[in-house]
């Protein structure tokens, strides 16, 4: 390869691309054979017998797999899936022209429109490989069937090619996307004029390569063919293109500009210009044309990444995952745990030998000879049995995977998994926080790949209601459509900005608890503890509530049926000054006095209020 040749700059023969596509066809096969390494690693496919077959594992001994690489990914999902479907939203809108502008409305259309059947399956697809392998692949297409006219698909380790030094994807010169298509789908895309007829044959008068010769043996498994999707900028617009390297000579489809949809109205010069041109032809301007606007075609790959983690070194191809950093501890954890349950097999038998001194006697004798009960022995024999190796070896294995639940952010059940009596709630309700706010960073880095994907996806959404190609749309809400917004997934602030709040306000409650606020500060803290159940909750409280007010209010007013009672009897008393003798007329009558003058200026002032 003449590294020297720039031949392929802005050009669309496949001849000028040869090398680049070989290139592209060699990273996907040691693609493939990453992909299938990891898999096996995740998942430890062994077959036992047939190791034992082959004499790698004795006829009693035992291998027992750990499958910590498929635990962590799985215990890690929660945060992400809670993310992507907690919220009753899918996306958060704020104009940039309007920054007042209310954009509930808008954002609920959109919500119908990202979210259609089956909306999860790409991303929890996307979620599992990048926590497997490291990063994940997600296409934006263009599809008429969906809503928004807009769908997202995931992408497999295996089946997208990029240049191993790359560092952003929209800076590669040229990506591929495999693509598995039976003869009948290429015979079909054939017949609507998308593939080549001839380099097509190429294709599916050989045998089929899904790359699947791991797994498969027999050539009647095996239906799908191989077909790669190209993309490449030329003249700084990304190209399209379909082929086969392995058996076509030539492209399965040529290069096209790339069109996921998304359309723009046309200049007023455009339009004068298609105006002069009727008139001299006179042919008149197809109006819906002019109304629908023009294709845009795009300039950046349709492409998202979406990293496990971010570290200092951003080349993509050294981006890792579960399966890089738990391989070791997983096999370190299956080799102890099946060497102690191999030894306490072997400590559990019974093994005989003869009872002699002689180190020769054994010499040409049957081996390997078994005993059965109540057979006749003829000789003198001796049992024993093997030591069975210590308990101690259990806890080496929890250690080994609690220290793994540490390097994993999970630190809750590293604390969870101790046997010591030092541990305390406390210590639980610790580590528990700290488990989410460690998963939390990696949430925010998958929000902001989730937000270039839907960004993305909404400027398709929203050229195609504007052009009138999306019909289903409120009058109201296409008038929102027609402004510029920012977009960021609604899980920012439905899920980490509101765990974040819970945790704040947890902390706060013993304070607030004492003061008059903590009614109205309780109903929220449920509003975004509970979503789904607060009404209830609240509810009930304020049921409660009302009880004790209603229960309050009659004490209160017995009190005052009691006071005034009292306060008549005092101004009665007043009213009999023989009542008392001289000396209460000397001592007593003049506090009756005041305190019936008191009790009439009250009645006075209760009068005026009423």
């Amino acid at each position: 390869m003449n590294r020297n040749n720039l031949s392929y700059i802005n050009s669309v023969d496949h001849k000028d691309h040869e090398d680049r596509l070989k290139d592209m066809t060699s990273v996907l096969k040691e693609l493939t054979i990453k992909s299938a390494a990891s898999r096996r690693l995740r998942y430890v496919e062994l077959d036992i017998e047939g190791e034992r077959r082959q004499g790698n594992l004795q006829p009693d001994e035992l291998y027992i797999p750990q499958h910590l690489i498929d635990m962590n990914i799985r215990r890690e999902q929660s945060s992400y899936v809670q993310y992507v479907t907690q919220s009753p939203r899918a996306a958060i809108c704020k104009s940039m022209q309007i920054p007042a502008v209310e954009p509930m409305l808008l954002e609920n259309d959109l919500t119908n429109r990202l979210r259609f059947d089956g909306w999860q399956i790409p991303l929890y697809s996307c979620i599992d490989g990048f926590q497997q392998n490291g990063y994940g692949i997600m296409e934006v297409v263009y599809d008429e069937t969906k809503p928004g006219h807009v769908g997202m698909e995931f992408v497999q380790l295996q089946d997208f090619a990029y240049i191993a030094d790359t560092k952003d994807l929209q800076e590669c010169e040229m990506v591929g996307r495999s693509y598995y298509f039976s003869r009948t789908k290429i015979v079909d895309e054939v017949t609507n004029g998308k593939f080549d007829p001839v380099q097509a044959e190429m294709i599916y008068e050989g045998e089929p390569s899904s790359n699947y010769n791991d797994v498969v043996i027999d050539f009647r498994d095996k239906s799908l063919y191989k077909i790669e999707k190209v993309m490449f900028r030329v003249n700084g617009v990304v190209h399209v293109a379909w082929c086969c390297e392995s058996k076509c000579d030539d492209w399965l489809a040529k290069p096209v500009p790339l069109f996921i949809g998304r359309r723009q109205p046309y200049a007023p010069e455009e339009v004068q210009q298609m105006q002069q041109q009727s008139q001299m032809t006179g042919q008149p301007i197809n109006q819906k044309q002019t109304q629908v606007g023009k294709q845009t075609y795009e300039v950046d790959y349709p492409y998202v990444l979406f990293p496990y983690l971010i570290s200092e070194n951003d080349t993509i191809s050294q981006l890792k995952g579960r399966v890089y950093m738990d391989q070791d501890t997983q096999e370190g954890a299956s080799s102890l745990m099946s060497s102690f349950c191999t030894a306490h097999r072997r400590a559990s038998g019974l093994y005989f030998c003869k009872d002699t001194d002689d180190p020769d006697n054994e010499f040409l004798l049957n081996k390997n000879i078994y005993f059965e009960t109540g057979a006749l022995i003829s000789g003198k024999i001796k049992q024993f049995q093997l030591t069975a190796p210590d308990a101690d070896v259990v806890q080496a294995i929890m250690t080994v995977v609690s220290a793994n639940q540490n390097e994993t952010s999970q630190v809750n059940f590293a604390a969870q998994n101790r046997k010591d009596s030092r541990k305390t709630a406390t210590e639980i309700s610790a580590a528990t926080q700290s488990a989410q706010s460690l998963s939390t960073v990696q949430v925010v880095l998958f929000s902001n790949s989730l937000r270039q994907t839907y960004q993305l996806m909404f400027e398709i959404i929203r050229s195609r209601v504007v052009a009138g190609l999306i019909q289903d749309v409120n009058p109201e809400v296409a008038q929102l459509y027609a402004l510029k917004w920012a977009i960021k997934p609604a899980g920012d602030v439905d899920v980490i900005e509101r765990q974040q709040t819970i945790q704040t306000m947890m902390s706060a409650w013993p304070v607030v608890q004492q003061t008059p606020a903590s009614f109205a500060y309780m109903c929220d803290l449920i509003q975004k503890m509970f979503p789904e159940q607060a009404t209830k909750y609240i509810t009930a409280l304020q049921q409660a509530q009302q009880q004790q007010q209603s229960a309050q209010a009659q004490q209160q007013q017995q009190m005052m049926q009691m006071a005034a009672q009292l306060g008549q009897g005092i101004k009665n008393l007043a009213g009999h000054p023989e009542y008392f003798s001289e000396t209460g007329r000397v001592n007593a009558y003049p506090k009756i006095e005041d305190a019936a003058q008191m009790v009439d200026r009250l009645e006075k002032q209760q009068q005026k209020q009423h």
